[in-house]
């Protein structure tokens, strides 16, 4: 047995073993196993304890739209053409994070309210600039590259302190739209793990209103909850969206979810995915991990949602043995037929997804190849969560990109 894997094991193979039977006894094994039970207890737990959607009504008067975007000059005609059709232009609040493809021109030549830094603040920045320029009671804030479609604006949802902000269902775009192609496979495992966590993640939440994160491509929000809340934001972009909704959810403001398909693009290559995973979503996830154990240890915290931040932080550990895990399975030429139990496992539980989640237009299930990919996918995704602790000690400590930007010496001129 060479000396590597005997370091990778933990010592546990002795340098002149047999390759290894893999009892399930074995610690490796009984780990992978036991994060599998798990992943599917969590599964159940949430599949149970979904609830219908939510009715509402619509009225967009009382809703202006921010979108903070940068270099979006081309993407943006289309996201303002399908948002006019609910507002005015005179209600869409564009701020031009310091573009160099003339954004700011293109918002004003279609009427809507611009304003311009000549030097980029950040989105979390640009976003609590404008709610203060915003004059109704609710606040839709977007990406430049989100599409409406036929949704709705769920206002009666925080008409009378109903609630207090709403997460849509975002997903993928199925075309091919700015630059990406939402046609290929990548893009039909995307709109699959979105839909996923919508269906059931979403609406699990929905019930104690606590939904935990709005996503950054739309949400509808109380403006005067924005004027307030924002000075606790760190204004990094890295997960900006789900602090913004943690900061909501710790300061007793009820988060719920409407089912109302609203696209976005998602990257599709394989680079450009990976990516958005070690860059941007998974740092962002380790700078909120003091806020999810403030919300575990929050008084007021549903059981559902100390339930979730609790996973979160069970996630965080037992990501590295899950890499460690399957870095050993694969390596250990008698483990590898853990690893077809084990994929067959994860395919089992995914199963009972794949067959209730379906498209919003077609109302089609997701492609086969896709549910047989998924476990692999969820694994790749595992290792790049537990790459990102690297990611973000860099960019948090050494680039200090992601270091927290709340004081008059941390802002940047316009």
């Amino acid at each position: 047995m060479p000396e590597w894997l005997r370091w990778l094991t933990g010592g546990i193979v002795p340098l002149d073993a047999t390759p290894w039977p893999g009892s399930w006894s074995d610690p490796i094994v009984f780990t992978v196993l036991f994060c599998a039970l798990v992943d599917f207890a969590k599964l159940v737990i949430e599949i149970l304890g979904r609830d219908e959607p939510r009715d509402f009504t619509s009225d967009p008067t009382t809703v202006t739209a921010v979108i903070a975007c940068r270099n979006g000059a081309r993407v943006l005609p289309g996201t303002l053409a399908g948002l006019m059709r609910h507002l005015p232009p005179g209600r869409i609040l564009v701020v031009d994070d310091g573009s160099t493809d003339g954004t700011a021109e293109v918002a004003r030549a279609l009427g809507c309210e611009v304003h311009r830094f000549e030097r980029s603040k950040g989105k979390a920045s640009a976003v609590n600039y404008a709610v203060h320029r915003v004059r109704t009671p609710l606040t839709l804030l977007l990406d430049d590259d989100t599409r409406l479609g036929a949704a709705r604006l769920p206002t009666s949802l925080l008409a009378d302190g109903a609630y207090d902000a709403v997460a849509f269902r975002v997903l993928p775009d199925r075309r091919q739209r700015d630059g990406a192609d939402g046609a290929n496979f990548l893009g039909a495992v995307q709109r699959y793990e979105y839909a996923k966590s919508m269906e059931i993640g979403k609406r699990f939440h929905d019930v104690s209103q606590s939904v935990s994160c709005v996503s950054g491509a739309i949400g509808l929000f109380r403006t005067a909850d924005l004027q307030e809340l924002h000075h606790q934001h760190t204004c990094v972009f890295q997960g900006e969206d789900l602090q913004r909704t943690m900061l909501h959810l710790l300061n007793g403001r009820r988060v719920v979810f409407a089912d109302e398909p609203v696209w976005t693009v998602a990257p599709s290559t394989w680079g450009a995915w990976m990516r958005q995973r070690l860059i941007g979503w998974y740092p962002g996830l380790y700078h909120q991990l003091a806020n999810m154990i403030r919300l575990l240890l929050h008084r007021h915290s549903s059981w559902r949602l100390r339930y979730e931040m609790a996973y979160n932080l069970y996630t965080v550990v037992s990501d590295p043995l899950k890499t460690w895990g399957i870095a050993v399975i694969l390596a250990v030429p008698g483990m590898r037929h853990w690893g077809v139990v084990i994929y067959v496992l994860y395919l089992a539980f995914e199963l009972f997804p794949w067959a209730v989640i379906r498209d919003p237009g077609s109302r089609r299930r997701a492609p086969l190849g896709v549910l047989l990919f998924y476990p692999l996918y969820g694994a790749l995704n595992t290792i790049l969560r537990t790459g990102a602790a690297l990611t973000w000690f860099w960019l948090r400590h050494v680039k200090r990109d992601m270091k927290p930007r709340r004081g008059p010496v941390d802002r940047v001129t316009a």
